[in-house]
This record gives structure tokens, C-alpha cells and sequence, in this order.
């Protein structure tokens, strides 16, 4: 395969894996927001003091306390959640996922848009029954931000770090990296924070250092093995 073949193949699947991350489940029933301060929360990741989830509901922590920690805590663990390999390959855990984090006017059609996208993206990286496992994809967060907040509504918006791939000398995408901002609208329903809309940027993008160099195939593979995926915030 010619390398211009290879770009392509990568761009586009890292293009269909951010639209799924920044996918559009879309609730008009927002109430008015105020501004609120717009600096960092109080601790990397958006889990500030009193942040904590009180529970686990299908694998994502939830029960998120009432305020702009709360908020932007669980904005990261749903987030995170959207990113994991089984998400992707499993359709009843991705449903069991969306069920958790959006609210009820949305989840329809985030279900939807993630299903096609994922069946889209899978395609694109040439993921098979047999290779799945093999799959790469982990994302964390490296901040947050909350421009507006009410006890109601709350816009949070997290820059994070994806990775994607297939780390196999026969991958039509070899394992790669990104930066995107996610802007998500928070609802309070039913006691806790839900997701109402989500919408992605690209970056900011950091240079990569002049002495640093793409690992291995064989590498990556091992790196996968051995780490865990990024924790959840709180």
C-alpha cells in the first residue's frame, strides 16, 4: 500500500472516531444558564473536592454531587466511558453506556449516531470478530473548564488525548494520537448529571519532541497489555 493510501486510511478513521467522541444527541429543554467562572476546576481531570461518584451503574461512575466539581467530573467519566475498546465492539455494552450518561430526550439519537459511526470506524480499521482484542483505544483527560453553570445546567469543557488503532503489522491504521476539546451540556435529571449535548473541536495540539519517535507495532501492542486504561476523575 502507498503511503498517501496509508494517511488517508489513518485521517479518516481518526475523523470517524472523533465524530463519534463529539456525536450529537441534541435536548432543546435547557434552562438559562449563568456564567461561571471559567478557570480550572480545582484538580487535573475535573474531580475537585466533593467530586466523588457515589456509585458504579454498568462499569461508569455515577451519582455526581450538585455542583461545578460534580458537574465536570462526571463530564471526564462519561467521556472516558465513550472511549473504551469494548465500547466499540461490544453494541449492548454501548447501549448500556448511553443509557447511563445521556439524558432521556437524548439517548435516541446519540444511540443511533454512535452505532452507525462505530460500524463506520470499525470498517475503516479493517476490525475483524478475530481482531478486536487487539484493538487499541484509550482516551484521557488532561483538563477541564466550566463556562457557564446552574444548578440545573452546566457547560464543561474537556481537552483530552485519544490514541486509536490496531497494533498489527497487517493494520490499516496503525496505532495514532490526537487532541480535541469536548463541550458537553450536563443536565440535572433524575439526581444526577446527564449528558444533553456533545460537541468536539480539534486540539490544542502540542508539538511532538524533536527526540521522540513512533514506537513499534510490537511496542504498542505491549503497552496495551500492560497499562491499564486511564482511571476514572473522583
Amino acid at each position: 500500500m502507498k503511503f498517501g493510501a496509508i494517511v488517508f486510511g489513518v485521517v479518516l478513521a481518526l475523523g470517524m472516531a472523533l465524530i463519534l467522541f463529539g456525536g450529537g444527541g441534541k435536548d432543546e429543554s435547557g434552562t438559562p444558564q449563568t456564567p461561571a467562572d471559567s478557570t480550572p476546576t480545582s484538580q487535573a481531570g475535573g474531580s475537585g473536592p466533593g467530586a466523588r461518584a457515589s456509585s458504579v451503574k454498568s462499569g461508569v461512575p455515577v451519582g455526581y454531587p450538585r455542583s461545578k466539581d460534580g458537574a465536570a467530573a462526571a463530564a471526564v467519566n462519561y467521556q472516558v466511558a465513550r472511549s473504551s475498546p469494548g465500547y466499540f465492539t461490544d453494541e449492548a455494552l454501548r447501549h448500556q453506556v448511553l443509557k447511563t450518561v445521556m439524558a432521556s430526550s437524548a439517548l435516541a439519537s446519540q444511540q443511533t449516531q454512535d452505532d452507525e459511526t462505530v460500524k463506520g470506524l470499525m470498517a475503516a480499521l479493517g476490525v475483524t470478530e478475530q481482531t478486536a482484542p487487539d484493538m487499541v483505544m484509550r482516551a484521557a483527560s488532561l483538563g477541564t473548564s466550566v463556562p457557564s453553570y446552574s444548578d440545573d445546567t452546566a457547560t464543561v469543557r474537556v481537552w483530552m488525548s485519544e490514541v486509536v488503532g490496531v497494533p498489527t503489522d497487517a493494520s490499516k491504521m496503525p496505532v495514532s494520537g490526537t487532541y480535541s476539546t469536548y463541550t458537553l451540556i450536563l443536565q440535572w435529571q433524575d439526581g444526577d448529571w446527564k449528558v444533553a449535548t456533545i460537541d468536539q473541536t480539534d486540539g490544542p495540539t502540542p508539538l511532538v519532541a524533536a527526540d521522540q519517535s513512533a514506537s513499534s507495532t510490537d511496542d504498542m501492542r505491549l503497552a496495551n497489555e500492560e497499562f491499564d486504561a486511564p482511571r476514572y476523575a473522583g
